[in-house]
């Protein structure tokens, strides 16, 4: 059985690893980059993905960024995160009851026409996103709408063209982006 000191040590040795981890995630001061954290490791987004092939942002996390080797990879941490969150909800929808929702938005971006990889993404709402922080900038050509519609822009900040409304509502995908939009998207909102 450990004793007190022992148990003290490991608590703090782990909430020193966290906050370690958690200040690699900051964005840069200016904004310009996203640093993510990989396999333990920060990577600057802006410069190179390395062997990353997928990223995510959830912002509910204090604007935590990590990447992984594989979509499959991500979609297990995602899960983590949602029962991490809503752990009520995570429980009712595992237990075959309805739970109550609320729209929680996120949008999946494809560097590759046909949901291929490497993939972006992006959660959080009621905000625009710009992608060049995430050295994502004018790469999309596929995407996957969540639950909540999404705005995709030509520029940064939402401004310039927007990518038709009516083919980003919940739920919408495109393996390929109509024409003039591949490789076109520089920001996102989610509703």
């Amino acid at each position: 059985m450990a004793g007190p000191r022992r148990k003290l040590s490991v608590f703090v040795l782990v909430a020193g690893l966290l906050v370690a981890a958690t200040s690699a995630l900051e964005p840069s001061e200016d904004g310009s980059a996203v640093n993510a954290v990989f396999e333990g490791q920060p990577i600057d987004l802006t410069q190179d993905w390395g062997e990353a092939q997928a990223c995510l942002y959830w912002p509910e996390a204090t604007n935590l960024v990590e990447c992984f080797r594989s979509e499959a990879e991500m979609d297990r941490r995602l899960g983590e995160l949602r029962a991490e969150q809503n752990p009520v909800a995570v429980k009712l929808s595992f237990g075959g009851a309805a739970a109550a929702s609320t729209c929680s938005g996120y949008v999946r971006l494809y560097d590759g026409t046909g949901y291929g990889t490497p993939v972006l993404y992006l959660a959080g709402r009621f905000q625009w996103i710009n992608l060049s922080p995430f050295g994502w900038d004018q790469r999309t050509s596929s995407y996957k709408i969540g639950p909540c519609s999404a705005y995709f822009a030509d520029y940064t900040n939402g401004g310039g063209a927007w990518y038709p409304t009516s083919l980003t509502q919940a739920y919408d995908q495109a393996s390929s982006m109509i024409s003039g939009w591949n490789n076109d998207v520089s920001s996102v909102y989610i509703t």
